[in-house]
């Protein structure tokens, strides 16, 4: 009697000698997820569906539109995300907008952001009277 087993693919690559993080980068999950599915002798099939959508998806295209219009705070924009129903948080808007404003500074739409340091101030010269009261004499 002959049993035949099915090696999958991802653990053929973890057989062949791939650590999980090679077989993470290689199938575009997480490295923990490489090692269960490797150890497991699991199927692809569960991973046919990435990327998931993101929350934003939907409005996307709003984004950009208020982003194109000129810049605006990703508070404002969660805000106004929050009025028209959207379930997401600010982080998700925020790592969404600061991409979206670093891809238009490089392709020409907004000017780069320039900091502007502060200079500290030179130490201001007390006359003797002034140091003679601070010291209660």
């Amino acid at each position: 009697m002959t049993i035949s087993i099915t090696v999958h693919p991802i653990r053929h690559d973890y057989l062949s000698g791939m650590s999980f993080s090679a077989i993470g980068e290689k199938y575009d999950i997480d490295p923990r997820t490489a090692k269960r599915y490797a150890l497991n002798n699991l199927p692809l099939e569960h991973l046919d569906n990435r990327p998931f959508s993101s929350v934003l998806d939907p409005y996307k295209k709003l984004i950009d539109s208020w982003l194109v219009n000129g810049r605006i705070f990703a508070t404002t924009i969660h805000d106004r995300l929050a009025e028209l129903g959207c379930m997401c948080s600010y982080t998700t808007v925020n790592d969404y907008v600061r991409r979206k404003i670093d891809e238009y500074e490089e392709s020409g739409v907004y000017k780069p952001r320039v900091h502007i340091r502060k200079s500290k101030m030179p130490p201001v010269s007390r006359s003797s009277i002034e140091i003679q009261r601070m010291k209660g004499n």
